[in-house]
């Protein structure tokens, strides 16, 4: 066998593992799954934000609400 020969078997060898490590279906990458804030979660929330901003000017108490579930949605989810 020539080297030539030696070297074309290798190749054909590690293009062989590459397909196979491609085509392994068993490799996965995990995904959390998203997590909602139940009714009861936003329910708080909106209550701990009335209670904090009551009498605020009407979107300032909306953007603060909004603020409060996005917090909490990244706090369950990341």
């Amino acid at each position: 066998m020539t080297e030539e020969d030696e070297e074309f078997q290798r190749l054909e060898r590690e293009a062989k593992m590459r397909r196979m490590a491609e085509e392994d279906d068993d490799i996965q990458d995990y995904r959390k799954p998203w997590v909602n804030l139940s009714d009861s979660q936003l329910e708080a929330i909106y209550y701990e934000v009335v209670a904090e901003h009551r009498g605020a000017p009407m979107p300032w108490g909306q953007v603060v609400f909004a603020k409060a579930v996005q917090a909490m949605l990244r706090e369950l989810n990341t």
